[in-house]
């Protein structure tokens, strides 16, 4: 879907007195557009994706690193625009659905500030077993270097009903973060009865883990 699809459904779901509570709080949100590009699992056709994938959805299938790191551009680009608007990289929240929880995991991982990211969310995505992000976090590790995920709070959430990304992926992307020392990573966070798909309950507690990280 595009960002403004996105908006319209999520907008669509929630109350119009909880989105005045956010925006009250300082709260604002960005719905970028992945770019159009040749998607493997459409036969190559044109589709508005994050990042092209090898042979499916397993975490097993290796990582397309080059069209992931395309969009990584795109949304550290977003990010400083809102830098050079005085606003400090740890009140930035960087978070998607599906494709856009992994993107930002991504992203989140390259992120070179002066500062981490305030928090990162994830919701019905994971990461493939070969991806740069685990390398990327063994090397921040050993040297001392800063990298947002192992020092931002992080929310991972998934339908327990998905049959598309399924919940044990999630799961094991949470656990692997853990093990490379994201001191932030929250329980993976299930939404009973929920399939690939944003429930209200879903984000009921993403705006409540949100209120809670920027008080």
């Amino acid at each position: 879907d595009s960002g403004p699809g996105v908006q319209n459904y999520v907008e669509a779901l929630t109350s119009p007195s909880t989105l005045l509570e956010l925006e009250s709080r300082g709260i604002q949100f960005r719905y970028p557009t992945a770019q159009r590009r040749p998607y493997r699992l459409m036969g190559g056709l044109k589709s508005t994706v994050w990042f092209d994938r090898y042979g499916g959805m397993d975490p097993k299938n290796p990582e397309d690193t080059p069209s992931v790191l395309n969009s990584v551009e795109q949304l550290h680009q977003l990010i400083k625009e809102y830098i050079e608007q005085g606003v400090p990289s740890s009140k930035i929240c960087l978070g998607g659905f599906s494709m856009g929880g992994g993107i930002a995991l991504q992203a989140a991982a390259r992120f070179e500030g002066s500062q981490p990211l305030g928090a990162v969310f994830c919701l019905s995505s994971y990461l493939c077993d070969d991806s740069m992000v685990w390398s990327l976090l063994e090397e921040a590790r050993t040297n001392d270097n800063r990298n947002s995920l192992l020092s931002s709070p992080i929310l991972m959430m998934h339908g327990e009903s998905d049959g598309f990304v399924l919940p044990e992926w999630g799961e094991r992307t949470r656990r692997r973060l853990t093990d490379l020392g994201c001191a932030g990573v929250q329980p993976l966070v299930p939404i009973p009865y929920a399939g690939h798909e944003m429930t209200r309950e879903e984000l009921a507690q993403l705006f409540e883990f949100l209120n809670t990280v920027y008080t």
